[in-house]
Parts: structure tokens; C-alpha cells; sequence
């Protein structure tokens, strides 16, 4: 051991600040069913923010649904609020995978979009139950709707 090895710095501080700040860039993207930034009062919010926060432990990218935001385009895990209200039978947050915008708008790779789309929503339902969410199946295109946090009556 060199002298240099006693005298490192130590990480910890570093790569705390680099983790909250994934965290918090991994909620900025959450919309609600209208498209629109989610509000911190609505009351989906904290389950949507902690889903945010368990699919990027996973190593996933949360995607920024809403149009007009800059980051659209890349894809990634969109995380959307679902009201009960909104005809669905029940609130929660819809989870489901969006590909980049490369793969998405090349018409003549319509199957590997398709076969992608599949394969990533099988495996989102995996991570989610993985981390105890309780999931079920939401829509026709493979997504899942969360209805509670791990640990809840909900999440049994």
C-alpha cells in the first residue's frame, strides 16, 4: 500500500449528491393523464414519485412523456398518473415502455418496435414486482397499472 492510498478522498459525499441528483432528474418528467407536469398536491403523486425513484435503482431511464419536453424523444419508462376518474375503474400509475423516436418513426422496422415494445413491458412487470409493487395488466399494449406502494394493504 502506497502513502497515496491513505489519503484518498473519500467518495461517499460524491456519489450521494450524483444519486439524489439522478433521483430527482428521474421525477421531473412525471405527467398526469392530460399531459401536464404532475402536480406535488396531486395525491398520485407520491407512488408515481417512488416508482420514478425504484426504475432508476433498476438501472431504467424514466421517459418524459409529455410532448413538448426536449427529452421526448428518447424513450424509457413513461410513468403516467391515472386518475380513477379517467374511466379506467381504478387510479394508480400506468407503467409501460417507449422507444426512442429512431425506432419508433422507422416504419420498415415496424416488427423490432413491436417485439421491443413486448419484450420491455414483460420485464417492467418483472422489476415492479420485484420491488413488491402490486401490478396489473392496463390496456391493450402491455403496460401496468401499479394501484399501491410495497408494504401497503394494497401492495399484498
Amino acid at each position: 500500500m502506497t502513502d497515496t492510498d491513505l489519503y484518498q478522498a473519500d467518495p461517499g459525499p460524491l456519489r450521494a449528491a450524483a444519486e439524489a441528483a439522478e433521483l430527482a432528474q428521474a421525477v421531473t418528467g412525471l405527467v398526469s393523464i392530460d399531459g401536464c407536469r404532475l402536480a406535488d398536491s396531486d395525491p398520485l403523486a407520491p407512488l408515481a414519485r417512488d416508482i420514478a425513484r425504484s426504475l432508476t435503482e433498476a438501472g431504467l431511464t424514466v421517459h418524459h412523456c409529455a410532448q413538448h419536453d426536449p427529452l421526448y424523444r428518447l424513450g424509457g419508462v413513461c410513468v403516467l398518473a391515472v386518475p380513477a376518474e379517467s374511466g379506467t375503474g381504478s387510479s394508480g400509475i400506468a407503467v409501460s415502455w417507449t422507444v426512442h423516436n429512431l425506432l419508433l418513426l422507422d416504419w420498415d422496422r415496424y416488427g423490432t418496435y413491436a417485439g421491443t415494445q413486448q419484450a420491455m413491458n414483460t420485464a417492467l412487470g418483472c422489476v415492479l414486482r420485484a420491488f413488491g409493487y402490486p401490478v396489473t395488466p392496463f390496456g391493450s399494449g402491455g403496460a401496468w397499472l401499479v394501484t399501491g406502494r410495497p408494504g401497503t394493504e394494497a401492495g399484498r
